[in-house]
């Protein structure tokens, strides 16, 4: 049943062999990039944890970066903080904390994730398998519409008497546009004429 499941919204054999082979490579790959970010507080030392607590601190003076990043006096002044306060033995919660207590919300690089913010979180997780969903769906037509059954004798019958229609809506613009269509009879120089020149 397992191996059956990236078939289960457009049915078996759908996806060839190679499709199968990339969606399990995309998979693990998801797999292990989500279990990097899993590392636990305690396994990290003090100077990666700065480094990761700069990394979610915004700086207050400057437009988008965080204080990891920034320059400016009082991003120093921030890391040097953060540092005093992990040697102090702050969790990173608590650091943070410190900061929004101080500066305000805005000082977190990524929103909460309670309430209205929990948004920011959701919708873009939403927005990807949506748009999976619609690709998924997209590939399933378009090779449902390639498959269809070729057109019928009626179908290929009113095809040819609509060419017919064509052909008689034409010679009608030509006679009302005075153009003479060439007929056989005078395409064909008489034997008449050619013997006078």
């Amino acid at each position: 049943m397992a191996s059956r499941i990236p078939f289960a919204l457009i049915g078996p054999r759908a996806l060839p062999a190679g499709a199968t082979v990339v969606f399990f490579a995309v998979l693990i790959t998801v797999l292990l990039l989500s279990s990097v970010s899993c590392v636990r507080e305690e396994d990290l030392s003090l100077e990666q944890r700065a480094h990761q607590l700069a990394g979610e601190l915004m700086c207050p003076v400057c437009d988008g970066q965080t204080i990891d990043g920034s320059s400016a006096q009082i991003s120093q002044d921030m890391r040097a903080k953060v540092r005093e306060r992990l040697d102090a033995g702050d969790t990173n919660a608590e650091i943070k904390d410190y900061f929004v207590v101080r500066y305000g919300s805005e000082i977190l690089a990524a929103p909460e994730r309670s309430g209205f913010n929990l948004l920011a979180w959701i919708v873009p997780v939403v927005i990807v398998i949506g748009g999976f969903g619609i690709a998924l769906i997209t590939i399933k037509n378009m090779r449902k519409s390639a498959t269809q059954m070729p057109p019928t004798s009626a179908e290929l019958a009113s095809a040819s008497e609509s060419e017919d229609d064509l052909t008689d809506y034409l010679a009608q613009v030509d006679r009302d546009l005075g153009i003479a269509p060439k007929t056989k009879t005078q395409s064909k120089p008489n034997a008449s004429d050619e013997a006078k020149s």
